[in-house]
């Protein structure tokens, strides 16, 4: 190939990935954020999600890919919480009946993912989720790989342990958790945010607590619209 020939190549490669480029970004993403009356707009196309690789509530691989061709609403919660979490649930089964009923867009998938696969097994957690809706996937996997996956979420938890005169102690999530802590139980304190992942499996909007799903479905339709 002669070197005109590889300058013309370069200049046209150049011009679709610019041209593709301004289809997806340039886009008036401030002016979407200002319509959002419950969600903030946290999409940055510069920072995909880490590899990981976790298994679903049927013991299948759960990974990037899971999260790509279509859009997902990700939550992060644990089957022994007491109220937040199946606060949580409730609200997004809710929500999604409210979008089904509503039948401008389909409504997102539901993906919970456990902060605590010790005691969230993947059988448990089908048990656990599919009480909330048959169609919502529950995940669990390696602590590390939970570990890792949460941290561009700006997810955060910790373990609270009780000592030998029942006062709390509380665990970062990098502190090794006792053998006698599952004998004697545990709980986390965590963050309770519902994100809303596009197609492409790319955080674009958090929705902070507490969830209100009427509002929510109103943002999701505007933000899967845009």
């Amino acid at each position: 190939m002669d070197t005109k020939k590889s300058i013309l190549i370069v200049v046209l490669v150049g011009l679709l990935a610019t041209s593709f480029y301004l289809a997806n970004f340039s886009k008036d993403y401030k002016s979407l954020g200002k319509q959002l009356k419950v969600s903030h707009l946290i999409y940055n196309p510069d920072k995909p999600l880490p590899p990981f690789s976790l298994v679903d509530h049927n013991n299948n691989q759960f990974d990037n890919s899971s999260l790509k061709g279509q859009w997902n609403l990700v939550l992060f919660i644990y089957t022994h919480c007491p109220d937040v979490c199946p606060t949580e649930l409730f609200d997004m089964s809710r929500l999604k009946q409210l979008i089904i009923k509503d039948k401008k867009i389909t409504a997102p998938r539901v993906v919970a993912i456990t902060f605590d696969p010790l005691r969230d097994t993947p059988e448990v957690m089908k048990k656990y989720i599919t009480n909330f809706d048959k169609e919502f996937i529950g995940v669990s996997g390696e602590q590390a790989q939970i570990d890792k996956l949460i941290k561009p979420f700006g997810t955060y938890y910790e373990r609270v342990i009780y000592d030998e005169d029942g006062k709390p102690v509380i665990l970062k999530a990098s502190d090794k958790l006792p053998e006698s802590a599952l004998k004697n139980g545990y709980v986390i304190n965590h963050t309770a945010w519902v994100y809303l992942l596009n197609p492409e499996g790319q955080i674009f909007a958090g929705f902070p607590s507490p969830h209100k799903p009427s509002a929510m479905a109103k943002d999701i339709e505007r933000i899967v619209n845009f």
